[in-house]
């Protein structure tokens, strides 16, 4: 894989085969909030919306290369709205695979936070974004604070009564403007709660209305700068590579692989895992061609005008 993603780089073109070793599964596209910086929030996704069924993530299962490992099971929606979602995790574990997920606490009662503990899942990342209803539903539109803060404790009680060091928690906080200000005090919070890792995250904006003013001014949590025509674009130069490109995949709930979380639409679809498995796909005419750009003109690539790894 590595020898294959360097030796692509130097000669600008996609050289031998490559295998995922880690792939994003969509267990459902469908969310709860509404957060305006969100294609799913916005309601602007233009793919079919749908959930994926447990025998079909069965199928999927089998499709999978061998050097797959890590499987994170989550891409647009809440994946905890999935009818299914403990029973996803537990054929994944089957499997072989370390399994991680990501939630906007909504749903995180005391059932769900012990069924997530049995489940073994090994690694959760909750968005927080807020220490104030006020200031947290600025961004988590129909979101309470409080379900977050109750669902979080709930998991780290669970955690102690079964014994388990897993899923390893992860506080997530997007900066933006309007909670900047709350840094300290999320800190203090997810620190009180007994959270294992804490995520200060740049925020990802879209031409959503009001999206600039939405941006923070803290420099450090800031991926945009302005151009000579006064928008946003991500600041630094393309690299043209991406590491992401050679070592993974995303697969939406209904088969189709992307080169990565950006595709939000899968407007670049190298082919459904129904139908051909992971490594042939990843190695298709379309991969293919979708890499030499990568490797060229990576600047042309409209998934890769919003993502940091973008640029160097």
């Amino acid at each position: 894989m590595k020898l294959s993603y360097l030796l692509s780089t130097i000669f600008k073109t996609p050289l031998l085969r490559t295998k995922a070793m880690a792939i994003s599964i969509e267990p459902i596209s469908i969310c709860n909030l509404k957060c305006p910086e969100c294609p799913t929030g916005l309601g602007i996704l233009k793919r079919p919306k749908g959930t994926i069924s447990t025998p079909q993530f069965s199928e999927l299962l089998k499709h999978i290369n061998k050097e797959v490992w890590h499987l994170n099971l989550y891409f647009q929606g809440e994946p905890y709205m999935h009818p299914d979602f403990f029973k996803l995790i537990t054929l994944a574990k089957k499997a072989n695979l370390v399994v991680s997920t990501s939630t906007n606490g909504q749903y995180l009662d005391t059932e769900r936070a012990n069924k997530t503990i049995a489940s073994e899942l090994d690694s959760l990342i909750i968005s927080f974004d807020g220490t104030t209803q006020e200031v947290y539903s600025k961004y988590r539109i129909n979101g309470q604070l409080n379900k977050v803060i109750e669902g979080t404790k709930a998991l780290v009680k669970a955690k102690q009564e079964q014994k388990s060091k897993y899923p390893i928690l992860t506080a997530q906080f997007l900066v933006f403007k309007h909670n900047e200000h709350q840094i300290d005090d999320f800190i203090k919070l997810a620190n009180d709660l007994g959270i294992d890792k804490i995520d200060l995250k740049s925020a990802q904006v879209y031409d959503s209305p009001d999206a600039e003013n939405r941006l923070t001014t803290l420099n450090k949590f800031s991926r945009y700068e302005l151009d000579e025509k006064e928008s946003l674009k991500i600041k630094g130069s393309y690299k043209n590579k991406c590491w992401k490109a050679w070592s993974s995949s995303v697969i939406t709930w209904d088969g189709n692989i992307i080169p990565c979380c950006f595709d939000k639409d899968a407007d670049y679809n190298f082919g459904n895992v129904y139908q051909s498995n992971l490594s042939e796909i990843n190695n298709s005419k379309a991969s293919q061609q979708f890499k030499k750009q990568l490797l060229t003109t990576q600047s042309q690539i409209d998934i890769c005008q919003n993502c940091p790894l973008a640029k160097k």
